[in-house]
């Protein structure tokens, strides 16, 4: 939801693998995959990465754009504000 939240375009997801990739085309294609594993008994550990083409996305802006959204979104669901 955070990465359509974000304008993405959801093109694969596996609840089974925890991966979800997702692209957007406004402007340039951006690619990001993300990836979801249980860290313990009470934590999520989340990784994502970004492809502008065929090149990793090294700029800071879109991870930070991702991370910022994903916070929002789980402080908002964990206070069950809609």
């Amino acid at each position: 939801a955070t990465l359509q939240d974000l304008s993405f375009v959801l093109d694969k997801a596996d609840l089974d693998l925890g991966i979800v990739s997702a692209t957007k085309l406004s402007g340039y294609q951006l690619r990001v995959t993300v990836t979801v594993r249980p860290r313990g008994s009470s934590q999520m550990l989340v990784r994502a990465n970004a492809q502008q083409g065929e090149m990793a996305v090294e700029d800071p802006k879109p991870y930070q754009d991702f991370f910022t959204a994903l916070e929002k979104s789980m402080f908002l669901t964990a206070h069950e504000v809609d």
